[in-house]
Formats: C-alpha cells, structure tokens, sequence
C-alpha cells in the first residue's frame, strides 16, 4: 500500500475515491474516525487518507490524481453557503452541510 493524498474535507476524499475505483484503482481510506484526536496532535495528521493497494499502479494512480485536480480547479471557486457558511467545491449545486441551494 501507497499513501495518495489526504484532505480535510472527508467528502472530497470520498469523490476522489470513487473517481478510482470507476477507473479500476483499488484503494483504502485511513483516518476517517480519528477526528477527535484533533487539538491533541497537528489538524493536518487527523486528516482522512487514500492509499492505493497495489503500488505498481501508482503512476497511473499519480497521473489521476494530477487530472482530477487540475479538473477541479478549472470548474472555477468554491462558494460559501449563505444558510451555514460552510464551504463548497464549485462543482456542487447544494451545500454539503445543510442542502441550501447554491446562490445564484
């Protein structure tokens, strides 16, 4: 196993993992449950991680990723839900958090 990427936004991550597994790349995410720990030790060593299961892979795996997040960036910014003030990737049209429809 592989250490991919970590983020820390548990959703995101699980986007990500599934754009992998439709693309054939196993993989695992760690860290989904440890986000108590948080204040106790650094924010960033709570995160949720995706690890790749077979290492040969990882280039392929690699090149995803850099696809995936370039692809992301190109989609334009993030908003802020003006019900909960949470944060939003500006591909989603509801807000993660609370469902309240994205601003127009």
């Amino acid at each position: 196993m592989k250490l991919l990427y970590t983020h820390e936004n548990g959703f995101w991550l699980a986007n990500v993992r599934n754009l992998f597994e439709r693309e054939g790349l196993a993989t695992e995410v760690k860290n989904q449950f440890v986000g108590g720990a948080a204040g106790e030790v650094p924010h960033q060593d709570v995160w949720p991680e995706l690890w790749l299961l077979d290492e040969s892979q990882f280039e392929r795996a690699k090149q995803l990723l850099e696809e995936i997040l370039a692809a992301q960036e190109r989609e334009g910014p993030a908003w802020h839900c003006s019900a909960c003030g949470e944060e939003n990737g500006s591909q989603f049209e509801l807000c993660w958090a609370c469902s309240e429809l994205r601003p127009q």
